[in-house]
């Protein structure tokens, strides 16, 4: 992917992943405060809007996990509003079941697993994804913080997850 024709701007809201220990798999709201170059690779300096007490932070837009040669996307818009996903009415509703995809809201930023049990008070246990894409906890989240997982491609726009790990349906694309 060319790394000169993203749709992101100085100033512009995003979200940013993390391959950091500790931060795997969680995505993270930032406003892009300069977009440059190093030795051809393209990086972003972002504030962290959850975390006032942050410094600006240098993140390369594109990175490989550990021991894999492909490059992922670290840089994505801001989660689309309900309307642009209501596509798929189940991931609308947030009636979720086991084996969905969901990013679940915790500590200021959003970890992406799937639920793995639903509790007969509702509240529902989350699987992080495993290492080296996530944490690998299981943790107890509430319902009313989740969000669908949602993919975000420059040539699909926003996608529901697949579990072959190619991009799943597309629900929205951004204009």
């Amino acid at each position: 992917m060319s790394q000169t024709y993203l749709p992101f701007k100085d100033g512009q809201t995003v979200e940013v992943r993390s391959f950091e220990h500790g931060f795997r798999g969680a995505w993270f709201r930032c406003k892009i405060v300069r977009i440059y170059k190093v030795e051809g690779k393209l990086y972003y300096s972002l504030k962290y809007l959850d975390y006032e007490n942050e410094e600006i932070h240098e993140q390369q837009v594109f990175q490989r996990f550990e021991d894999e040669e492909k490059e992922f996307l670290m840089v994505r818009p801001s989660y689309p509003s309900v309307h642009k996903i209501k596509a798929d009415q189940e991931l609308a509703r947030g009636s979720w079941k086991v084996g969905d995809f969901v990013d679940w809201h915790k500590d200021d930023c959003y970890w992406s697993g799937t639920v793995s049990a639903i509790k007969n008070n509702g509240a529902l246990k989350v699987e992080l994804y495993p290492p080296p894409r996530g944490e690998g906890d299981t943790c107890n989240a509430l319902s009313k913080d989740l969000r669908p997982s949602l993919e975000w491609s420059l040539e699909d726009g926003w996608t529901s997850p697949s579990t072959d790990g190619r991009q799943g349906n597309v629900l929205a694309r951004e204009t």
